[in-house]
């Protein structure tokens, strides 16, 4: 499975795994916990997204290990960050992931900012019982980002799945 294609199961949501349930958090409360993140620095960065863990359950052992082939993979890419973009921060990237698509709906239960670490929670609900928990946590400075995420899966058409993935941005010079 491409990363192009697991990526959008990020917008899926982010929610505590393995830890008891917490309230929401209003979407003022996490504004003001990525008001305490520093901006990013505007310029060209490289983001290296690499899938180190994927299982899908109620598959066969083949299926398994070639959807393991597949998705465990790196991928890097390039962007030119405008200094407007740099302006706003991060709101505009975490609120296009507590929105995630027209028929998700989707809560965060933690959104926990210290210094540069950061570590958030949100669950999402999708059509016909489908959803999503997805823990991040990692570190964002002005000119790089290191964030591992551990993704759950749950009521696709594929069963129940998992994913870890890490993403690291780091700024690497001037825009073209």
């Amino acid at each position: 499975m491409p990363i192009r294609f697991c990526l959008p199961l990020l917008a899926l949501g982010l929610t505590a795994c393995g830890t008891e349930a917490e309230e929401p958090k209003s979407a003022e409360q996490v504004a003001a916990a990525i008001g305490e993140l520093q901006k990013p620095e505007p310029g060209l960065y490289r983001t290296v997204t690499e899938v180190v863990d994927v299982s899908i359950s109620g598959i066969p052992e083949a299926q398994q290990a070639l959807a393991e082939q597949q998705a465990k993979r790196t991928d890097t890419s390039e962007r030119c960050l405008t200094q407007e973009e740099a302006d706003s921060g991060f709101q505009d990237m975490v609120r296009g992931l507590g929105q995630a698509d027209e028929s998700s709906q989707c809560e965060f239960s933690k959104f926990d900012v210290s210094g540069s670490d950061l570590d958030a929670n949100m669950k999402c609900s999708g059509p016909l019982g489908s959803g999503a928990e997805v823990a991040m946590n990692g570190t964002v400075q002005s000119d790089k980002t290191d964030i591992a995420m551990d993704m759950k899966i749950s009521g696709g058409p594929m069963g129940e799945m998992s994913m870890k993935m890490n993403i690291k941005s780091e700024r690497v010079g001037d825009c073209p």
